[in-house]
């Protein structure tokens, strides 16, 4: 079952709240650039392909800027969860 925007979406914060330890989230159109140093870019990348078990392509890099195009990401990578189960 592929999840919700919502469920996307709440995830994704949950994700930034621990593995950046933020005291306050972005909001969801934020530019993450601004926000993020780029190990800290890397680190939410990596912790949402392994939360969501997709793997984010160069294209989605260039697009991905805010946690709303995030969730759009996550949402249009159904197809790779359990591709290598």
């Amino acid at each position: 079952m592929t999840p919700t925007n919502e469920a996307i979406e709440a995830d994704l914060l949950a994700l930034a709240r621990r593995e950046l330890r933020l005291d306050r989230l972005p909001a969801l159109d934020a530019d993450l650039a601004q926000l993020l140093d780029s190990v800290q870019r890397l680190t939410l990348v990596v912790a949402i392909e392994d939360h969501f078990e997709i793997a984010f392509d160069d294209e989605d890099d260039a697009q991905v800027t805010t946690l709303a195009q995030a969730v759009a990401a996550v949402q249009r990578r159904p197809a790779d969860r359990g591709a290598d189960a």
